[in-house]
């Protein structure tokens, strides 16, 4: 078990552009403020969006397409360092029209309306490096 503790910063309130993709918003958000580790969550409706699952037999994600409107009903995630950048790591839960509702790893998500409350972390950053045993980005030591 990693176990690292971080004060907490900054707590930003963020409405995302129209028309955005929400994992880029965030990262160039992170970049621009500085954020090198954070936490945070998002409300709102997308257009169209790409989920994924996590195989852990292949360690490949197989990816979703979800190309009608959705509300996101929760956005979690948080923002670390992955090959010396801000990388954001996000799992969405999406409802359709009906209320029928889909989650999974977050790969793309284009804007209709999205609000965003990322709370900043200080202390030495949370980085990530290829974990040989899961084929995944994990926080190192």
């Amino acid at each position: 078990m990693l176990v690292r503790e971080l004060k907490q910063g900054r707590s930003l309130f963020v409405r995302l552009d129209h028309g955005a993709d929400v994992v880029n918003q965030i990262s160039e958000l992170a970049v621009d403020e500085g954020i090198h580790s954070g936490a945070f969550s998002v409300l709102g409706s997308l257009t169209q969006a790409k989920i994924a699952f996590y195989d852990q037999e292949s360690h490949e994600y197989k990816e979703i397409a979800v190309k009608e409107t959705a509300e996101l009903v929760s956005c979690t995630g948080n923002v670390s360092i992955r090959e010396g950048r801000p990388f954001v790591h996000a799992h969405v839960v999406l409802a359709d029209s009906c209320g029928k509702t889909r989650g999974g790893h977050l790969v793309h998500g284009k804007i209709f309306a999205a609000e965003l409350f990322l709370i900043e972390l200080l202390g030495e950053p949370m980085v990530r490096e290829i974990d040989q045993r899961t084929g995944l980005y994990l926080w190192s030591g």
